[in-house]
């Protein structure tokens, strides 16, 4: 067979012929996947964390959150890189524009995994993306109801006495204080029952807000069982009494809202994960949550609560933390908790204390002294650990431990002084007085010389203080309604109080 050369003519006539069709293809294919990519793709999904996109997807995405702590009337946003996880909502500010053009069809949903943007039909979509506040939202709620405005200050810190209105509120105006959670901001009511207007009506019963939660949520805790009563002192501002823990309570492990193993229970030596291993309700938790399902008639309203925002058992171990209690919170060490060392120090009340709502606090090995407690106690860190430990939420909630079967527990040390009291010392008629012992769920410590768990209370006289888990003494749940629910009347009044939309 004889091979013929081929010609150089023909040679680059073929090259050519060959890089146009290679070339035709590229053209074909490039825009067979421009038009399937773009085309027909009805949504993209974004997910939370750190957002990252391609850039052939969406031109931008420009990403702003509403300042939840703004005074003034008009939004205020900041720029972020990441979808927040809590306390905020997609704004009916968000859009979508090809150039200059706006996408009217752009359609933004939120959920557990992300921002879904369906009807994205152009290529170079450019998305601006706003989440607003929800606890702006609530508070707006809540001024609308009442027909003004509150003012907005920041909480005292360290808080150095009781509320006192001619130090804190001179001119009479109800005021509100900010303090940051584990979700973002709360509001506080802080304040006395003649400036505080925080009465809500709600499944039959009468309520009192302590708060605003970081997350939007209302918190409320229980003033008397019928609606629209005007009771602020006497054992009807409580559901009961009760002791916070029945016989066995000579355990660290009895200082929990859940407690865990006790000595010689399973083990003549407990790890503090078995201490405080929450596997199986207080006394106390007990008494709340058949309240909740029998007499007081909560399960109907269930719906308009959120058991995602939890209830702080704070169980950080602080080393001398009074009385020289050196334990690591094991057995029957003589062992001090933070919730005491915010309060007291070497016995006594602390002349400046440090409250704090987030639960998961790391904090100092040691109590620090009168004079330093304001380096150790500002700037507080949160570890997840703990907050898995003691935060306590519903089952199936999203943080927290997931341990209630009802959306309720009881108020913490650190929030009754917040609204007004203060540890170990009688504080004035702050809006939180009962003239009644009540518990609260923040573990004072174990004592090895009496052989029994302490938690702290409000006392008769207003102040905080520990008890033995073994006392009797009132009980007053918690709850938090969800961001979204609506008042359809009332100022928050004693005599016209804020009504919760139940009808929904």
């Amino acid at each position: 067979m004889k091979i013929e050369k081929i010609g150089e003519t023909n040679k680059y006539r073929w090259i050519i012929i060959g890089f146009i069709i290679c070339a035709s293809l590229f053209v074909m294919i490039n825009y067979l996947v421009t038009k399937a990519k773009y085309r027909n793709t009805e949504s993209l999904d974004l997910v939370k964390g750190t957002i990252t996109y391609n850039k052939a997807d969406l031109n931008i995405i420009a990403m702003y959150q509403e300042k939840d702590n703004n005074t003034k009337e008009e939004k205020e946003y900041v720029s972020i890189n990441k979808i927040p996880t809590t306390g905020y909502e997609l704004s009916e500010d968000s859009y979508c524009e090809v150039g200059s053009e706006r996408v009217e069809k752009a359609k933004f949903t939120l959920n557990d995994d992300g921002i879904t943007i369906a009807n994205l039909q152009e290529k170079g979509t450019k998305c601006y993306i706003y989440f607003d506040s929800l606890v702006k939202e609530m508070l707006g709620k809540l001024e609308t109801s009442k027909g003004n405005k509150y003012t907005i200050d920041e909480m005292p810190n360290p808080i150095t006495g009781p509320y006192d209105e001619s130090i804190e509120n001179p001119k009479g105006k109800e005021k509100l204080y900010t303090s940051p959670d584990n979700y973002g901001t709360s509001y506080v009511f802080r304040g006395n029952n003649n400036d505080v207007n925080n009465w809500v009506t709600f499944a039959n019963h009468t309520w009192r807000i302590i708060r605003i939660n970081g997350d939007g949520t209302l918190r409320l805790i229980y003033q008397c069982a019928t609606p629209n009563c005007q009771t602020t002192e006497g054992e009807e501002t409580q559901i009961g009494k009760s002791t916070y823990k029945t016989e066995p309570y000579n355990d660290n492990t009895y200082v929990g809202y859940y407690y865990g193993t006790s000595t010689g229970e399973e083990t003549e030596n407990p790890t503090y994960e078995e201490t405080h291993s929450n596997s199986a309700p207080s006394t106390v938790a007990q008494v709340i949550d058949n309240w909740f399902s029998g007499t007081g008639a909560m399960t109907n309203y269930t719906k308009y609560l959120s058991g995602n925002t939890g209830w702080c058992n704070d169980r950080v171990v602080v080393k001398n933390a009074f009385d020289g209690y050196e334990g690591d919170g094991t057995g029957k060490a003589a062992t001090g908790y933070a919730p005491a060392s915010r309060l007291i120090f070497e016995g006594s009340s602390r002349t400046k204390q440090y409250p704090t709502l987030k639960c998961g606090v790391e904090i100092a090995e040691t109590s620090p002294s009168e004079e330093d407690a304001s380096i150790s106690y500002s700037n507080f860190g949160i570890n997840e650990k703990n907050v898995k430990r003691d935060l306590f939420t519903t089952e199936g909630s999203e943080r927290g431990n997931a341990k209630l079967s009802v959306p309720t527990a009881l108020i913490t040390s650190d929030e009754a002084v917040m609204v007004g009291g203060f540890g170990g010392n009688v504080p004035t008629n702050y809006w939180l007085y009962t003239n009644q012992y009540y518990w609260t769920m923040s573990p004072w410590g174990y004592n090895p010389a009496t052989n029994w768990a302490d938690v702290l209370r409000v006392r008769s006289d207003g102040s905080i203080w520990g008890a033995s888990v073994s006392d009797v003494l009132g009980v007053r749940p918690v709850i938090n309604l969800k961001a979204d629910i609506e008042f359809t009347g009332g100022n928050g009044k004693s005599d016209n109080p804020f009504v919760v939309n139940t009808n929904t």
